[in-house]
């Protein structure tokens, strides 16, 4: 359509689709770009079961960029990120919302070895492999500078047309009330670490949300996205670091689509003040440094077997986005690149015992299946298994 034609400019420009949804999540453009990617997406949504979540992820994004200076980013259910700004009226009024994505902010294997890997089979993740290429890799740098960029054509979008007369101006899913009253109150306890007030206040926004909401599990979710985002502001606000407290966000936002029950997402938000309240402290490099050997040292024990981003997290007690960062500023790699890393190291050992079967020695490093094995180890090494032991048998 023309009237969306800077938005299929900004999509050309920046190598990303382009998609405009009104207040009800419903999809008013879409660029050539994102058209492109579509069978794909599909595809991914049929395996992953959440092209439903997806939707209310979008318009999520596209409400938390009014509330929170014009510009989001955030991660869908599929694992996949989004860049989303708010097309507002002259009087401020929400009319729809511009996502600019999907991309990839690590690299492909990871995605397909960590973010999605709980969700998928061996055998369709390697039917994703043959086509993940498609959706694009951008640097969190890049990233910043698309998100301004559709900011400000956002921005000046309402200036050069004006916005058809059937958009309604409000959806009743975005008017749902919302104790603002008490927000400060919550703010200022994250900042300060008081994870006693913390919780006292949290209890009474959630008291008064669920109040609101009916029942309604979807306009309850939204509310606690929210919520979420107000409590990465007061941690920043009270001396946690950036990029953890965003990593830390990032991951409650992916997480919150998973609960079925009010019951489990108040319960689920007791541990979210705990951890907001733990990142208010700055981490040191020294800090860094120790997470980093300790992650080393957890793989070096746990190579042989099945290891996720969120175990290894987890088990450090912090969150996956912060340390996919200090990994990678730290060793120079990616974890999947770490991991594979050690297990191709460990299957050098192997291959050099020929008493040992090749057959047998994928499983006794933590590759899952011959043919992976051997993709990886000559991508590393730059020669197949069996004429590294030709070469190397003892």
């Amino acid at each position: 359509m023309d009237k969306f034609k800077h938005f299929e400019n900004l999509s050309i420009a920046s190598g990303l689709g382009a998609m405009v949804i009104d207040t009800k999540g419903n999809i008013l453009f879409q660029s050539s770009l994102y058209e492109a990617i579509e069978e794909f997406l599909k595809m991914l949504y049929e395996k992953l079961d959440c092209e439903e979540s997806c939707h209310i992820a979008f318009l999520y994004g596209c409400y938390q960029a009014r509330r929170f200076g014009g510009r989001y980013i955030f991660y869908a259910p599929s694992g996949l990120v989004y860049c989303a700004s708010s097309l507002l009226d002259e009087k401020g009024n929400l009319l729809s919302g511009v996502l600019l994505g999907p991309f990839i902010l690590t690299d492909y294997e990871d995605f397909l070895e960590f973010d999605i890997r709980e969700k998928l089979s061996i055998e369709e993740r390697e039917e994703l492999r043959q086509s993940i290429g498609i959706i694009p890799l951008r640097s969190p740098k890049e990233v910043h500078g698309i998100g301004e960029h559709l900011y400000y054509v956002a921005a000046s979008y309402f200036s050069r047309l004006e916005m058809v007369e059937s958009v309604p101006k409000q959806s009743d899913f975005l008017s749902t009330a919302y104790p603002l009253e008490i927000e400060n109150e919550l703010m200022t306890a994250i900042s300060k670490g008081d994870i006693h007030l913390a919780n006292e206040t949290l209890g009474k926004i959630l008291e008064q949300i669920m109040f609101y909401c009916g029942g309604n599990l979807e306009v309850l979710r939204s509310r606690i996205v929210e919520l979420i985002v107000l409590l990465s502001r007061a941690a920043l606000k009270g001396g946690g670091d950036i990029n953890s407290v965003l990593g830390l966000n990032y991951d409650y936002l992916k997480e919150i689509d998973t609960f079925t029950s009010v019951e489990d997402i108040v319960l689920w938000m007791q541990t979210v003040i705990r951890r907001f309240t733990q990142y208010v402290f700055d981490f040191s490099e020294s800090r860094h440094m120790d997470i980093i050997y300790q992650a080393v040292e957890y793989i070096k024990r746990n190579y042989s077997s099945k290891i996720t981003l969120q175990e290894i997290a987890d088990y450090l007690f912090i969150s996956q986005s912060y340390f996919c960062r200090i990994f990678k500023d730290g060793t120079g790699q990616t974890l999947g690149e770490y991991i594979s890393y050690i297990r191709i190291e460990e299957s050098k050992k192997l291959l050099s015992d020929k008493e040992i079967n090749i057959a047998d020695i994928p499983e006794m490093v933590g590759f899952e299946g011959q043919s992976y094995f051997t993709r990886v180890f000559k991508k590393k090494t730059g020669t197949t298994p069996g004429k590294y032991r030709r070469e190397n048998v003892i």
